[in-house]
Formats: structure tokens, C-alpha cells, sequence
């Protein structure tokens, strides 16, 4: 039941992706001046959501004017979701979003693992003060800031440099699948926050339309896997730079930084003129200063703000170690 009667609400169906792509570009577009956002980054979303229960639109005259989702993840955290169109702000359609994917968080503590702290988590844009304090009044405490960094291209990138020893090539589905899942969780496991990944769900990411092999980048150390680059294009001339990651044994060799050089030299040879990336603002690898040193400067800052829903021993990876 929504506070406001003009609106309808409803469960999302697959014939909606164009609308909701639609509507989430409209609200970037709205909130930070630019929207890159795809029908298939929507369908790989809507796939990581329970349809029937864990998701809604609203819609107001026909038109689909809001969405609210809620992603499992690894029993313990709740990621919620919530768009409203710019035009239809205001109305408390966010708010009752809100409510409904808390009620069915509530409903989802009892499946979570005994004696796990279970939290709800969401983003908001951390250079809104309303939005922030929209979010606070609701309970949300903002814990972290992530940042998407950006760089264009005005001239081919410098060539990479490869420390001895090392090699790369493009990712080939049949030999490195699971490897290079094992490598990924390795080199990120001790990020802040991070929780397990589940095989299916990570190769999923691989059965996508638009996936395109030759731009994930694998760095090998006598056919071993050291580091990665994985990235995809954006609309309208862009790629995202989905991770980049390097195991322990080989981090500070100069690896990461050789692999965003290769992936930008890539993308531009596609006639691509700007990457980006998502980072942890307050990460202790060097992440920051690292895609600085290649240009790239900060475009968007994100808030997570999250609320503890059963108190508990935490799952998640606090800090670097």
C-alpha cells in the first residue's frame, strides 16, 4: 500500500527492463549529470533479485515512475534499491518503498545464519545533504564512502610497463572460469566489507549479451594467476572497469597499475574515450592514489548507509589486515 493513492503499485516482470533502465538513467541523469546505465546491467540486476517477493514498481498514469529491490547476500546483508523518477520526488513514494523492503527484510532475519549480525544497506548520493539526512531520520547510519572515478581519453594512454616475470592475455571461458573466480575472491577478500561470492551467481556475470571476453585481462606469473582486469563497454563511448584486483604475493610490483594502462589502451582502440570505475574511498590497498596516478579523477561519491537489523558476530571484512 502505497501513502499516496495516485500511485499503483505492483511486482516488476522482465517486460519492464527498458522501463526501468529508463527510469534509473533519468534519476542519474537528475542527480549527477550523466546516466551510462544499460538494459542488460538492469537485467543482470533484476536476475540477483526474487522477483515475486523482494521487489516492486510504482507507477502513476500509466508510467513506471519508481522501483524498489532487495538483494540477498550471503544470508547476512540485505542491499536495498530504491529509485524514484525526479518528476514524482517528494510524495513519499521513496519512503514507502523503504518500508516495504524493510518489512521483508524482517521476514528474511529468521533465514539468516544463527548467531550472524544481519544488516540492511543502501547507497545515496553522499554530496546530497537531503538525501543523507533523509536516509539518517530513517535510522541508516552512512558507514562508508565509494567513489566512481573517471578518466578521459584526449590521446592514446601510455603503454604499460610489466614487471618480470609477468604476462597477460584475454580470459578464455574454458580454462580460467574458476580459477579466476578463486583469484578474484582471493585478491579481495580482505577489502573492507566484502562477503563471499557464490560460483553461479560470479559466472553469471559472463552470460550476459553484451559480455565480451577479450576485455577481461588476466595477469599470469608462470601460468598462474596474479592480477586482473575485468571490464565491459558503456554507453555511449565508454568501458567500466567492473574489477582489478591483485593477489597478495604480487601486490606493490607496479601489476595493477600495467593492467589499467592495457585496459585503457584497449578501450581507446575501440574508439572509447573514457573508463571508469567504482573504488572504496577509504581503501587501505592505495586503490585512490593508484587510479590518480593514471588520471583519473573522481566523479560521483556514494554513501552506504546501513542499518543493523539483528545485532551479531559480522560476517563481513571490517578492514585490511
Amino acid at each position: 500500500m502505497l501513502t499516496d493513492t495516485a500511485f499503483g503499485l505492483r511486482r516488476p516482470t522482465d517486460a519492464d527492463v527498458e522501463a526501468i533502465t529508463d527510469l534509473i538513467n533519468a534519476s542519474d541523469e537528475h542527480d549527477y549529470g550523466a546516466h551510462d546505465l544499460t538494459v542488460d546491467d538492469v537485467r543482470e540486476e533484476m536476475g540477483a533479485s526474487d522477483l515475486d517477493r523482494d521487489a516492486w514498481v510504482v507507477e502513476r498514469d500509466g508510467r513506471l515512475v519508481g522501483i524498489g529491490a532487495l538483494q540477498v547476500r550471503a544470508g547476512v546483508r540485505f542491499a536495498g534499491t530504491i529509485y524514484v523518477h525526479p518528476e514524482q520526488r517528494r510524495r513519499g513514494v521513496g519512503s514507502d518503498l523503504l518500508r516495504l523492503l524493510e518489512s521483508r527484510g524482517a521476514e528474511l532475519v529468521a533465514e539468516a545464519p544463527a548467531e550472524a549480525e544481519v544488516t540492511m544497506v543502501g547507497w545515496v548520493n553522499a554530496e546530497s545533504a537531503p538525501m543523507v539526512e533523509w536516509a539518517t531520520r530513517r535510522g541508516y547510519e552512512p558507514v562508508r564512502q565509494f567513489l566512481r572515478m573517471q578518466i578521459q581519453f584526449d590521446a592514446a594512454p601510455p603503454a604499460p610497463s610489466w614487471p618480470e616475470g609477468i604476462s597477460v592475455r584475454t580470459y578464455d571461458p574454458e580454462r580460467d572460469a574458476r580459477p579466476l573466480f578463486e583469484a578474484v575472491e582471493e585478491a579481495f577478500a580482505d577489502h573492507w566489507g566484502h562477503l563471499p561470492m557464490d560460483y553461479d551467481d560470479w559466472i553469471g556475470r559472463t552470460e550476459r549479451q553484451d559480455f565480451d571476453p577479450t576485455l577481461w585481462f588476466v595477469a599470469t606469473d608462470g601460468g598462474e594467476i596474479a592480477a586482473m582486469s575485468l571490464a565491459a563497454l558503456m554507453i555511449p563511448d565508454g568501458g567500466w572497469i567492473r574489477s582489478v584486483g591483485v593477489r597478495r604475493p604480487w601486490r606493490q610490483r607496479g601489476i595493477a597499475r600495467a593492467l589499467l594502462l592495457h585496459t585503457f589502451g584497449e578501450l581507446w582502440r575501440r574508439d572509447r574515450r573514457w573508463a571508469a570505475l567504482g573504488v572504496d574511498a577509504e581503501s587501505l590497498t592505495g586503490a585512490t592514489r593508484l587510479y590518480e596516478s593514471v588520471g583519473m579523477s573522481v566523479r560521483e561519491r556514494h554513501a552506504q548507509i546501513s542499518k543493523v537489523l539483528r545485532p551479531g558476530e559480522s560476517l563481513a571484512v571490517e578492514a585490511l589486515g
